[in-house]
């Protein structure tokens, strides 16, 4: 063959080579921008729009700088792969608090609340209405070295008013403060339904309810009548609340129905949301600050474990405070453990939010963390 045609036929080939590389190029670019979904799955690839863009009606995506999460519209899901559409990435790192404050007491604006101010941290206020009433306690000159409650001083309407504008949540502890399963129904009426008129004659719409000791939980009575007024209930202790309900080793539960399919009222459900009690570790540790504040560094972490396992954020710590001064009472915190405890929730990335922004959808019975 001459030369001239050898090579001729090497420099043609090599340009046909190359231009047909650069048409597959194109095409594959073509089939990944496009809006449609394309399965490429006979090769092991598969490419789709809706697995490379986060959809925000669909998914909760949390991290220590941001909360979100779905809207969770009442649809149909069967047949839908639920745990993508309520369930945060594996990979999520992120730590969330629900900080509680019960009996209305006026250290929890005098004292508790600049320190919360001080961090920006939002928390939830379970109000009994009839405390706010007692003027003589209201007006704070009660002796404040007691170890019963009942006889510290109270917040004043205005005090509570004052939370509320300031973006705190302010919900129900009930009228009189007694323990729901003694009650008559006239009574466990007038206790639950009573309190959240109350509060609403106040300008204040509670949607959570906290029962006394805590110890309403078991109680189908109690449960329908709260059911009646309220979304959720403050209502039973454990170490961990579970969105999803799934996660206390004694009471195995798929769901957060509050009855399962038999009518058995359930362990865990949007009416028994389960606390961990600081006075609890107060009077255990007799007001010991360093082994307390070593116990809450414990507790809000023992979230992170969990949720990595299951690879998305279900378990979340809730603290219930009472008094926050320095009277070493049965009910009271220290001040000083309060400001490091909040410290250390600031200084290592942990999310603080109120209980309202709990929700639930009736789709999956689970519960999620509303949209901020």
């Amino acid at each position: 063959m001459p030369a001239n045609i050898h090579f001729n036929f090497y420099t043609y080939g090599f340009k046909f080579v190359f231009l047909g590389l650069i048409l597959i190029f194109i095409l594959g670019f073509t089939i990944l921008n496009c809006n449609t979904d394309y399965s490429l799955k006979k090769i092991g690839l598969a490419f789709s729009k809706t697995h490379h863009h986060n959809n925000n009606n669909n998914l909760n995506i949390i991290n220590k700088d941001k909360a979100s999460a779905s809207s969770h519209k009442a649809t149909n899901t069967k047949g839908t792969d639920i745990k993508n559409r309520v369930n945060v990435p594996a990979t999520y790192n992120g730590k969330i608090v629900i900080l509680t404050f019960g009996d209305t007491t006026k250290s929890q604006i005098i004292t508790a609340k600049p320190i919360l101010d001080q961090y920006g941290f939002k928390a939830s206020f379970f109000i009994t209405c009839s405390f706010p009433d007692d003027s003589s306690k209201s007006s704070g000159q009660s002796n404040n070295i007691n170890a019963n409650n009942n006889e510290l001083p109270r917040m004043s309407w205005d005090d509570i008013l004052a939370l509320q504008q300031d973006g705190q949540d302010i919900e129900s502890k009930g009228m009189t403060h007694r323990d729901l399963n003694q009650l008559a129904p006239k009574d466990l009426e007038f206790e639950i339904g009573g309190s959240k008129q109350c509060l609403e004659n106040h300008d204040i719409n509670p949607n959570i309810f906290a029962a006394v000791h805590g110890d309403a939980w078991n109680n189908p009575t109690v449960i329908n009548m709260i059911s009646k007024y309220y979304g959720f209930a403050d209502n039973g202790f454990a170490d961990l609340f579970f969105l999803h309900c799934d996660g206390y080793a004694t009471h195995k539960q798929a769901d957060c129905r509050t009855y399962d399919d038999s009518g058995t009222l359930t362990y865990a459900n949007r009416y028994s949301i389960r606390e961990d009690s600081h006075n609890a570790w107060d009077q255990n540790y007799l007001h010991n600050d360093p082994i307390i504040f070593q116990k809450f560094i414990g507790q809000v972490n023992s979230q992170t474990a969990y949720n990595n396992k299951k690879g998305f954020v279900d378990a979340i710590p809730i603290v219930a405070y009472h008094s926050i001064d320095d009277s070493k009472g049965s009910s009271s915190t220290d001040v000083t453990l309060f400001a490091s405890e909040m410290k250390y929730l600031h200084d290592n990335g942990f999310k603080v939010i109120p209980m309202s922004d709990l929700s639930y959808d009736g789709s999956t019975n689970y519960m999620y963390i509303k949209t901020s």
